[in-house]
């Protein structure tokens, strides 16, 4: 097992202020830099915290990575201004284990006034391990 970082990614400073701290718990998260306007690509070494008692990665772990990358692609794309989930569907497909890198892509499918419209896959190597789609409400000042 090796704990390296592929090559183009970098950490995502948890620890900054905008940043929760359920996010905390689960990380180290990285991004790739670059990635094109609308999509994201974030990644993880899998630990075995992250697993279930049956040594595979947990399908919660896998969702909360796909929800915090998808939220924080909206949150950019509207430049900051406030979003939240309003819905999250998840197919669990594969299964990964400690040590693994796992990969998620993200991308906008459709931005609306006020909603947002997005799906992402979880990954390990080629493995497809999960698929995913959402709404964010983009929360509107009163």
């Amino acid at each position: 097992m090796t704990d390296e970082i592929p090559a183009g990614f970098e950490p995502i400073d948890l620890e900054r202020q905008d940043i929760v701290s359920f996010e905390r718990h689960i990380g180290p998260l990285y991004q790739r830099a670059g990635e094109a306007e609308g999509k994201a690509c974030w990644g993880f070494r899998a630990a075995a915290h992250h697993c279930n008692p049956y040594g595979m990665l947990h399908g919660g772990m896998l969702t909360s990575v796909a929800d915090t990358m998808m939220g924080s692609l909206v949150f950019h794309a509207l430049e900051g201004k406030p979003c939240a989930t309003i819905s999250l569907t998840s197919d669990f497909i594969g299964a990964a284990k400690a040590g693994d890198w796992i990969e998620g892509r993200a991308e906008v499918l459709r931005m609306g006034r006020a909603v947002c419209f997005l799906r992402a896959e979880m990954r390990a190597g080629e493995r497809l391990l999960m698929s995913a789609s959402g709404a964010w409400a983009i929360i509107q000042p009163r």
